[in-house]
């Protein structure tokens, strides 16, 4: 939604007040200082002392509405700038309308604001994005095209534009209009490669594969490699089954290095899907992920390649994890499959290290400080797991985890002769139990 309040010029004239007092004067601008040091409460006192004075002043009425939008006061601002337009003088600029629109806006009157941007998008074209949002909002499909096809006619295509109509295409149940709408660009210009992908998807979607493969051989045919026409062609593939095509699609997205991650896991997470339903392609999957780049852009396929490792591979799992983390050093999920593995192969030194560099970064995490405490206990180093785990304590609100530290503590106290702590920790677990 457009928010002019603090970008507008100061369209109602100020310095021409009229035949007015020095008093009202004096107040108005001491009411225009106040706006300034940002101290509308007090500006708005000193402006409803210039009313007093002079009841239907119109620069009063404007810095008034100015003010009550500073103080969210969006009822009172209304009031003030509707009182503004009264004015013949002001009934037709566009940027007090604009206020207007933004104050209906913040109170969610939609209707109001769609009649408004109307009115403004005749000079200003942008607001016909501005309706085709509000439209949206109103699940008023057909209208929010509309209003995207004005905004065209005036400014030419825009992505942002093409991708607000994927949006209303699907979220509409519109996909057949979207299909004769891209399919006349593309048909009107082939170099139109984002009206082919944006049709590829489409026909997908409906259901159509075998269509958007055939836009997609005419974007080959013609030469173009844009790497978001192998996305399309990897999950056309995908849906049509044909195993061999989305494998050699599939290597492509996960190399590109201009690729986003998101367009790169659209194409893996559904080549996973397709690999979990047909075992005889999980080779294939698997070489599809091997081949991405060491990149951060293949952090992705790294990580990816670990779930799917995870319960067939443990040692090829844990290299995929933690060669993913080297380009998400942070991701919380990743350390915790990476600390699992290490335990369940008994690399609790590794452990060690990995729970200790996440301490740095999650110094409030619990789980961390546990795995830290387990792994000191395989390692025979009882009183450095007795701190950790005693620490780990202020930090865990999972009874689970809780009764698994109590159990940990009771025996690590019984190895160091601690016999009294031992038993607190053994009562503790009994009450947790109970």
């Amino acid at each position: 939604m457009a928010q002019d309040k603090n970008n507008l010029s100061e369209d109602v004239n100020v310095d021409n007040l009229g035949n007015n007092t020095d008093e009202f004067q004096e107040v108005f601008f001491k009411a225009i200082a106040q706006r300034a040091v940002e101290n509308p409460d007090q500006a708005i006192e000193e402006l409803e002392r210039c009313l007093e004075l002079k009841p239907n002043n119109t620069a009063v009425f404007y810095e008034l509405a100015k003010n009550h939008i500073d103080l969210k006061n969006y009822s009172k601002a209304e009031e003030f700038l509707l009182k503004t337009l009264e004015n013949p003088r002001y009934k037709n600029n566009i940027n007090i309308h604009k206020q207007v629109f933004y104050v209906y806006n913040m109170q969610k009157r939609y209707e109001d604001a769609i009649e408004k941007a109307e009115f403004i998008a005749e000079e200003n074209p942008v607001y016909f994005q501005e309706l085709a949002n509000l439209h949206l909002l109103k699940d008023n499909y057909k209208e929010a095209l509309v209003a995207l096809d004005r905004y065209d006619a005036v400014e030419g295509i825009d992505e942002f534009r093409d991708d607000f109509r994927m949006i209303i295409y699907k979220e509409g149940s519109m996909l057949k209009t979207g299909i004769k709408f891209f399919k006349n660009r593309f048909q009107n210009s082939i170099e139109d490669t984002r009206a082919a992908t944006s049709l590829m998807e489409l026909y997908r979607l409906d259901n159509s594969p075998k269509k958007a493969i055939e836009i997609g051989e005419i974007l080959e045919e013609n030469q173009v490699n844009d790497p978001e026409l192998y996305v399309e062609m990897a999950m056309a593939y995908l849906v049509s089954q044909n195993s061999d095509k989305a494998k050699i699609y599939s290597k492509k997205v996960v190399q590109s290095l201009t690729l986003e991650e998101k367009d790169k896991l659209k194409v893996i997470n559904t080549y996973k899907a397709f690999a979990m339903n047909h075992p005889e392609v999980q080779d294939d999957f698997v070489s599809v992920l091997d081949s991405a780049l060491s990149s951060e852009k293949s952090s992705s396929s790294k990580a990816e390649l670990g779930e799917f490792y995870k319960s067939r591979d443990k040692e090829k799992a844990l290299k995929n994890f933690k060669s993913a983390l080297r380009n998400k050093p942070n991701d919380f999920k990743l350390i915790q499959n990476i600390l699992q593995l290490e335990m369940e192969l008994g690399n609790y030194e590794d452990a060690v290290v990995t729970s200790s560099k996440a301490l740095q970064s999650f110094p409030a995490q619990g789980y961390f400080y546990v795995i830290k405490g387990l792994a000191l206990i395989e390692l025979k180093q009882h009183k450095e797991a007795v701190s950790v785990l005693e620490e780990a304590l202020d930090y865990i609100f999972d009874e689970d985890l809780e009764r698994n530290v109590f159990l940990a503590l009771a025996k690590t106290h019984q190895v160091l002769g601690n016999v009294e702590k031992a038993a607190a920790y053994d009562q503790k677990l009994k009450q947790k139990s109970n």
